[in-house]
């Protein structure tokens, strides 16, 4: 007993010089063993310089440059995207903000969402212009053809051809805005001011050749005595000049007769050329409103040098076949008279008596020399697609380019960034009247006076108006601590739409009886899911036809037992969609448990449980991912109806 009291007294005095050290410094952790977690809820909006934080955050662990190029992206455009997901990024922040709470708090974060921009909005910011070569590819020919497509010549039928030849790298699901000159008539012609082929003129198929002087037409040599011929090759006459064994220096001119321009509208100038044994370029091209008409005249009159309008061969090998050499505007010339010069340069002189001067002896040919004027006709806009094979005309039902008839009607030539929201929403208004709530329209237009400027903004109909698609939107996710410190909650919450009905009508059929489908093909009545109404119908009436095949069901008395077993088959029939639907579900991501929430609608006609009409929310954990042939597989957490 004695012992006993000792021992007490002993333990007593411990506990009291215990009591008096401080105990914190002798058990380190045991006040955070005993003290309750933090666990908190937090609601938070990013603001703009909170985009400005985490791209700089972004950048600080940036390992490549295309990590670099996603967190500067934050900051510039204020808010995340699919190949910039808020999930990797908003943890910073998180981080940053709310570093002290404990594993398992949260935070719900309303951020920016911006879907990534369809690339033919910026692909669909220059006019593409035919020009004179996309013209010739179109209609075959590089002297018979107009600077227009036609009736005969059609948009539809020539556009894909010039399209291919004009971006022949063009990649699967690129745009192109395209301008091209259209005439409404299949066999257009303009008025003809003059018109010269040698046809009528004299002609010899051996040497001597004959100088051309008729009709009106001169050639002289104002320094050596070289000819313009008229000669003739398969039938064909043409003008031609060379220095080949001329033995001297000429500057010979093939002048045309007066030609008459008082009346002309729209005139334009163009020949045919060909060259020979090319060594130099020795052709020149003129054109005057004051020349008298006598050979003393050609030195006092006022020439313009037009060569820079037209392509003149450099062919060494032989001769050059025949082409167009292009077109020179003559409207500066309109209600006036003038002469045509073609002005050949060259040097036959030997070579002991040339020097340094090199051999000029090229031999010019020309011939049908025209000016008229086209048939007049209008720019048409349009936006192609290539699909990898083909250019085909975008949907019209999407894309809208503007004509020349929507400017005048608006009162515009082009709009500038102002300019569209305060008209094209009301251009739109007037062209759709019938528009339904959610179409969306590409409009495309002209964006300044320089003709290749061009846009294009998206806009969808709200039901009352046009509004522009600025693919942004606000989301709010969860985020969650863990192991790995803040990360993204990866729980799926998916409510099911008409076409995730009809993956269960087709399991039934193919996994427990074809007889439990209905006539359509649309419904079954095992589990009772129906993608035309877009439900799981729990009618019991309409079991009837099936209770044959369904002994289980039939087994049973009153309709309250009924229907506990559909809402156990629904139960099973709701796994079952998850796993279908999500095959590529995993169990964790960064420590967490993945749950998927997933909401259907039911229906019971016949009053039973009628109050329970209406949605209801099944959740499920992903206990393990699929494998070889096994889908993923999930276990039952709850089911509610929400409200």
């Amino acid at each position: 007993m004695k012992k006993l009291n000792i021992l007490l007294a002993g333990l007593a005095l411990a506990l009291v010089q215990f009591s008096c050290t401080d105990f914190n410094d002798q058990f380190e952790g045991l006040e955070d063993m005993t003290k309750p977690k933090n666990l908190v809820t937090y609601n938070y909006t990013l603001t703009e310089a909170n985009y400005s934080d985490i791209s700089k955050m972004a950048l600080a662990k940036a390992e490549t440059k295309e990590d670099s190029a996603k967190a500067k992206s934050i900051a510039d455009y204020k808010y995340f995207t699919e190949t910039v997901p808020a999930a990797d990024y908003v943890p910073y922040i998180l981080e940053s903000m709310y570093k002290y709470s404990d594993m398992g708090s949260s935070a719900m974060v309303t951020y920016a969402f911006g879907s990534d921009r369809p690339a033919y909005l910026s692909q669909l910011r220059s006019i593409n212009i035919l020009n004179t070569e996309d013209y010739q590819l179109a209609w075959g020919s590089q002297t018979d053809y107009l600077e227009a497509l036609t009736r005969k010549h059609t948009p539809a039928e020539k556009l894909p051809l010039v399209l291919k030849s004009k971006f022949p790298s063009a990649t699967e699901g690129e745009f192109k805005f395209v301008q091209y000159e259209y005439i409404d008539e299949e066999n257009p012609v303009g008025q003809e001011f003059y018109k010269q082929d040698w046809t009528d003129h004299s002609v010899s198929t051996s040497s001597p050749h004959i100088p051309i002087s008729e009709e009106g037409w001169m050639t002289v040599d104002l320094k050596g005595e070289l000819d313009w011929q008229c000669r003739v090759f398969s039938g064909n006459n043409f003008a031609q000049a060379s220095s080949h064994n001329s033995g001297a220096i000429n500057e010979a001119y093939l002048i045309s007769p007066e030609i008459d321009l008082t009346d002309a509208s729209g005139a334009k100038f163009t020949f045919d050329v060909a060259v020979g044994y090319w060594n130099a370029n020795c052709l020149t091209v003129w054109i005057s409103d004051d020349f008298d008409g006598t050979e003393s005249g050609i030195g006092e009159a006022t020439w313009t040098n037009l060569t820079s309008n037209f392509t003149l061969p450099e062919f060494a090998g032989g001769y050059s076949p025949w082409g167009n050499a292009g077109v020179a505007d003559m409207s500066s010339y309109e209600g006036k008279k003038v002469h045509i010069a073609f002005k050949y340069d060259g040097d036959g002189r030997s070579a002991d008596d040339r020097g340094d001067d090199p051999l000029r002896t090229t031999t010019y040919q020309i011939d049908n020399i025209a000016i008229s004027s086209l048939p007049t006709g209008e720019n048409q806009y349009v936006v192609y697609n290539y699909d990898g094979t083909t250019w085909r005309p975008a949907d019209s039902k999407i894309f809208v380019a503007l004509q020349l008839a929507d400017y005048a009607a608006i009162g515009k030539d082009y709009f500038s960034s102002a300019d569209v929201p305060l008209y094209i929403p009301t251009f739109l208004l007037n062209k759709f009247p019938y528009a339904q709530a959610g179409d969306v329209k590409t409009v495309v237009y002209r964006t300044g006076s320089n003709p290749t400027y061009s846009g294009a903004t998206q806009y969808t109909y709200n039901g009352m108006e046009w509004e522009t698609e600025d693919f942004i939107e606000n989301k709010t996710e969860q985020f969650l601590v863990s192991n790995d410190g803040w990360v993204f909650d990866p729980t799926v919450v998916y409510t099911m739409v008409n076409s995730d009905y009809q993956i269960i009508v087709d399991y039934v059929k193919e996994n427990i009886n074809e007889n439990y489908i209905d006539s359509y093909g649309t419904a079954e009545f095992y589990y009772g899911f129906g993608s035309y109404y877009g439900n799981v119908s729990l009618r019991l009436n309409y079991r009837d036809p099936y209770v044959e095949y369904d002994t289980e069901l039939g087994a049973l008395e009153s309709n309250e037992e009924k229907i506990a077993l559909l809402h156990e088959r629904l139960r099973e029939g709701m796994e079952i969609f998850t796993q279908l639907r999500f095959p590529e579900a995993i169990p964790t991501v960064s420590g967490i448990e993945v749950y998927y929430k997933v909401t259907t609608k039911i229906y019971y006609s016949n009053g039973l449980n009628s109050a329970d009409d209406g949605f209801r929310t099944y959740t499920f954990k992903c206990t393990a991912a699929a494998s070889g042939d096994t889908p993923p597989q999930f276990e039952y957490i709850s089911d509610e109806v929400v409200e």
